[in-house]
């Protein structure tokens, strides 16, 4: 079981990069503007958007629900990978504390990390589920230039088995895993629908409580589902579309009803209240295409 502090990823990003000049390092981060969902912090106002930003965190709430009275994450634009390095011990392209919604990114728009935020204000989950609904909601389906299905598909002509990979999620192959984790989250997200998710992450709040919250949200145990989506990945299918966040939430209704309700199996402790996207590897930026 991974008992790190912090959990190590690459970066996944739905836009490229920005063509506004990066703010100056050393001046000091000042709030730039305050909204319902969050405070953002920034040297200048224009180096943050706000707008995309809100309109993101408007759709995440149509799956997650509204946030809690006086509940607002904070945004933290920084100039530099260095900066975020100074304040969590290495260089990240975002960061955020699930505890307490405040996200560090190098970023004007991070929807990954958005969502993290406002995932945490709903429950902890291990990171391989934490960091599967990030990518699953923003990266659509593909990661590091590849299809995530196809490789997950990969994976399992290896005879790889998903379950060490959520034990030991981005220790040896940090890419592989990050596309497995995304692939395994949307085929939950496409067949079931949000609710259980919900329910799953809901359930962790509590020690101990993601081993028995997986199996009675979605009523079968981690190696059941993990059969299902291997079934599912050898099966043709059309593009998702929950991967726009435009048709949120009406295309993340479950349509696979759930039946029988079986013990604890094979999950992971919550994840630790720390998810970074680690600066290791390139920035792998997917196309802008004009969505939220």
């Amino acid at each position: 079981m991974r008992t790190n502090a912090v959990a190590a990823t690459i970066l996944v990003s739905s836009l490229i990069p920005s063509l506004m000049p990066p703010p100056a390092e050393g001046a000091e981060l000042v709030r730039v503007a305050s909204t319902g969902h969050a405070v953002y912090y920034a040297r200048r106002a224009r180096d943050v958007d706000v707008r995309r930003s809100e309109a993101f965190l408007a759709r995440l709430d149509s799956l997650f629900g509204p946030p809690p009275a006086g509940w607002r994450m904070q945004f933290y634009r920084h100039a530099s990978l260095a900066e975020v390095q100074e304040r969590i011990g290495f260089p990240a392209w975002g960061v955020t504390d699930l505890v307490t919604g405040r996200v560090d990114s190098v970023r004007p728009y991070h929807p990954h990390e958005l969502v993290h935020a406002a995932m945490g204000r709903i429950g902890q989950p291990p990171v391989f589920f934490a960091e599967g609904l990030a990518v699953a909601l923003t990266s659509g389906g593909s990661w590091n230039g590849r299809e995530m299905d196809a490789v997950a598909r990969e994976f399992l002509a290896a005879r790889g088995e998903l379950r060490d990979v959520v034990f030991v999620f981005a220790l040896t192959d940090p890419q592989r895993d990050y596309a497995l984790a995304g692939s395994f989250v949307g085929f939950l997200l496409d067949r079931y629908g949000i609710e259980p998710m919900l329910a799953f992450v809901q359930g962790c709040q509590e020690p101990g409580g993601c081993a028995r919250a997986l199996p009675t949200a979605y009523g079968r145990p981690f190696p059941a589902l993990e059969v299902e989506w291997a079934r599912a990945l050898a099966e043709p299918r059309a593009p998702r579309p929950w991967y726009d966040a435009a048709t949120w939430p009406a295309s993340l209704r479950g349509r696979a009803p759930l039946t029988h309700r079986q013990e604890p199996e094979g999950v992971p402790a919550a994840s630790p209240g720390l998810l970074a996207e680690r600066a290791s590897a390139p920035d792998h930026h997917l196309p802008d295409d004009g969505r939220p």
